[in-house]
């Protein structure tokens, strides 16, 4: 045999072997016979008591025992303070994972689709997405410790979510710029706001998702206020405090976002000495109320004790102390026993939003936003 003969017939054998190797990579894992599913650890969709569209009862646990994962949205401020409060007698017992309302969503989803949800517990977003999750059997049932103290327009979530707080959806504009303050949603569509307003893509942001579906209700169900400002030309960006920074900044003389960032950009220019030209026209239609739910993500497979710290933790985010900081932070709270923010007037007209109806109609709704603002 010739040494180029016999050169070519090992790379011949190595090559086979590689793709012998490849093949086998690539080719379907055997199914984990301890947790009945796949490399995941997802209950296979034969498994009795499973969701076979979603894997809702998660076999395995993502994470180490004694030390929870808080999925969260809200100011960074906030969400720093709440999790000294949690862990001062605890100790290190949480990890936050602080995101915008919309990237919360994003990788609930993404979580959701790839068969389990990473977090155990949720707080923030839309209530459109724990109804959503709610249905899918994807949250534990849980009445939290101090429920009772609840408003009963807050008892919402039938156990699965609880409601740990409220904005509300209202016009902010520049003091400075706007002569004539408007007194109504309906005013903003008026050609004197022509170019002049401003408010988050709802296709980016989950709270404006929510907003958007509000006014379509308000609007008697049917898109002709956002039809409207299309035609006056609004502005879109990408994150709510965006809508209060670039109205205080003079960039747009006014918009529609949630009231408590303009009472945190308040707040914070009384306390260092300067003034800012941002206020809240509270609306005649009534302000948009826009939930924040808490929840508990279903797990068999979750330690006792992580059980225990994700439910308590949910106690903790209701109780009188922890509602008191939230209103600090511009927050409207759900308990009886404790005050609205300071900046909200004690009489303002509140406009129920229907989320159920919301939750059935949130595709033909989000679709109806994109064909209005996304025609290219």
């Amino acid at each position: 045999m010739s040494k180029l003969y016999a050169k070519k017939s090992y790379v011949f054998v190595v090559l086979i072997l590689l793709i012998g190797f490849i093949l086998s990579a690539c080719g379907p894992k055997e199914i984990d016979k301890e947790t009945g599913g796949n490399e995941q650890g997802i209950e296979s969709k034969e498994n009795e008591g499973g969701n076979e569209a979603t894997g809702s009862i998660q076999a395995s646990y993502h994470g180490q025992e004694g030390k929870i994962t808080v999925y969260i949205s809200g100011p960074e401020q906030m969400v720093k303070k709440l999790e000294e409060e949690f862990e001062k007698t605890r100790g290190d017992v949480a990890d936050f994972l602080h995101m915008g309302c919309g990237p919360l969503r994003q990788k609930v989803w993404t979580e959701k689709e790839a068969g389990a949800i990473q977090a155990d517990v949720v707080w923030g977003s839309d209530p459109l997405m724990y109804i959503a999750l709610a249905e899918e059997d994807l949250l534990e049932e849980y009445m939290p410790e101090g429920y009772d103290a609840i408003k009963s327009v807050y008892q919402i979530g039938d156990g699965y979510y609880t409601l740990a707080g409220e904005r509300y959806g209202v016009i902010i504009y520049n003091t400075d710029r706007v002569k004539q303050t408007p007194k109504a949603f309906e005013d903003l569509k008026d050609k004197a706001w022509d170019s002049a307003v401003i408010m988050t893509d709802a296709t980016q942001s989950s709270t404006a998702l929510a907003l958007n579906s509000a006014l379509y209700q308000m609007s008697g169900n049917n898109f002709d206020y956002q039809k409207a400002l299309f035609d006056n030309h609004l502005f879109l960006t990408k994150k709510n405090g965006e809508v209060s920074s670039k109205i205080s900044e003079g960039e747009f003389d006014a918009g529609i976002a949630p009231h408590d960032g303009v009472l945190r950009l308040k707040k914070k220019a009384k306390k260092e000495g300067y003034k800012v030209p941002i206020d809240i026209a509270w609306p005649e239609e009534g302000a948009l109320a826009i939930q924040r739910p808490i929840a508990v993500i279903k797990n068999e497979a979750r330690p006792e004790e992580n059980d225990k710290l994700s439910k308590e933790f949910v106690d903790f985010i209701i109780s009188e102390k922890v509602q008191g900081i939230t209103t600090q932070f511009g927050f409207v709270s759900i308990r009886q026993d404790v005050k609205p923010p300071a900046g909200i007037p004690e009489k303002v007209k509140i406009k129920a939003v229907d989320w159920h109806f919301a939750s059935e109609h949130e595709e033909d709704i989000r679709n109806g936003f994109k064909n209005i603002f996304k025609k290219k």
